[in-house]
């Protein structure tokens, strides 16, 4: 039975737990922001969407407009340039770079002109991709092989295809400046048209007035409303430094704060009017009452090979690539120096791709150091087939490999024969 200054310590984790959860939601928004990646963010993936299907609507009566020779001033751009390209990629497209202009920090990313020029852009970079394709499949299978990994951006994919397929004497016709600011205008006109969610507004700056793409009041309100739901289910799950809730049928278990349960039920992704028997209710409770403790030699370990930077199967820390030294020679050959920079790309990119590998490890290392101190409890529930989950995502026992060797009991045993016996057969059966 906990005490009442052990419920009241629980208490005040859950409240750390959905206040660290809110402060990396708002990082990760801050971030994407900073990056121009507001699409990926949890309003701008939401909101394009709910936003495809009326824009895709709108692209193809545009389209069909056209094409029975309704033709007005985005005709001939249209027609000659992305004529071929499905309504679906103009939309995400035309919605991605829109969201990632309006909502960025960079200093006149919203001006209507620079956004014009950006959907144009990236209308471009697409159908330059498939001519690749369509012109040289093999070598643009070897450069999307070879140099197009997932920390690799849109703008450097097109930036390397361009170099490597120029040396091939293979060039692309760059489109002009006004044919994809055209091309912006018109995706652009389809999206305001179908969302209502942006509008131009003109300011004056001294003596010049600029026109800026900004986000309507109505989207504003939207927006606000997609991170105040996001927020309420951005509480971090940790293990519990008391027994969880017991599960009933009209009861939720687990933790002790409503706010930390939002989005945890006791069947995921089931169906809510589907009541459990007692037995398996008894079963679930009785996992929750299980305590477990930080195996402290592991992570003594693993802090070790952290410092050195050292990989071991699923524990994987960040390492920073060896960067060459510029060559004495880059000075007076051309090729020395090429050699280089392609070096020096290729270990930037083995970070970034290091950088991202290693956010599990990171993770549980973080959670591991929070708990080193102390003997806890995990949340458990099931999934819709009857499969019981812990609801914490670190220290558990379905954990990875690395993130179960953290873990102890902490009413342990002492191993007599038949133990041995059957740690033998574990041993020999997953041996190879």
């Amino acid at each position: 039975m906990a005490t009442p200054s052990e419920i009241n310590k629980q208490f005040q984790l859950e409240k750390e737990a959905i206040s660290c959860g809110k402060e990396r939601l708002h990082d990760s928004l801050r971030k994407l922001e900073e990056k121009s990646y507001a699409s990926a963010s949890v309003y701008g993936t939401a909101s394009i969407a709910a936003a495809l299907p009326a824009v895709i609507k709108g692209i193809e009566a545009s389209l069909s407009k056209l094409r029975k020779g309704n033709a007005g001033q985005y005709y001939k751009p249209v027609a000659e340039h992305i004529d071929d390209l499905e309504p679906l990629a103009i939309a995400t497209i035309a919605l991605k770079v829109t969201f990632d202009n309006v909502f960025s920090m960079k200093r006149d990313a919203d001006l209507l002109t620079n956004v014009l020029v950006s959907i144009g852009s990236a209308l471009e970079a697409e159908c330059k991709f498939r001519w690749y394709k369509v012109t040289a499949p093999e070598l643009f299978k070897y450069v999307k092989d070879r140099y197009f990994h997932e920390s690799c951006g849109t703008h450097q994919k097109t930036t390397i295809a361009s170099v490597i397929f120029g040396r091939h004497d293979i060039h692309w016709d760059t489109w002009p400046i006004k044919t994809r600011a055209a091309l912006g205008g018109w995706c652009l006109e389809r999206v305001i048209a179908e969302t209502g969610w942006f509008m131009k507004q003109t300011e004056q700056l001294g003596k010049r007035s600029v026109c800026r793409l900004v986000p309507t009041p109505e989207f504003i309100e939207i927006r606000e409303q997609l991170i105040a739901q996001a927020e309420m289910f951005s509480g971090i799950p940790w293990p519990m430094l008391v027994e969880p809730n017991d599960w009933t049928n009209e009861r939720l278990g687990g933790y002790l704060t409503n706010e930390l349960m939002k989005g945890h039920q006791l069947t995921r992704r089931g169906n809510p009017t589907v009541k459990h028997g007692d037995i398996p209710i008894q079963f679930l409770n009785k996992l929750q009452k299980v305590k477990y403790r930080i195996n402290t030699h592991v992570l003594e370990v693993a802090r070790h090979f952290k410092e050195r930077g050292v990989t071991v199967g699923k524990f994987i820390p960040i390492t920073e690539a060896f960067k060459p030294p510029r060559p004495p020679a880059a000075d007076e050959d051309p090729s020395v120096h090429q050699s280089w920079k392609r070096e020096m790309a290729e270990a930037y990119n083995a970070d970034r791709l290091n950088f991202k590998r290693s956010v599990r490890t990171r993770t549980q290392l973080e959670a591991a150091e929070k708990f080193k101190d102390e003997e806890y409890y995990l949340c458990w529930s099931f999934d819709y087939r009857g499969r019981a989950y812990p609801i914490p995502a670190y220290l558990t026992p379905q954990d990875t490999d690395f993130g179960k060797s953290l873990i102890r009991f902490a009413e342990e045993s002492f191993v007599d024969e038949d133990d041995e016996l059957w740690l033998a057969f574990q041993v020999a059966t997953t041996y190879g």
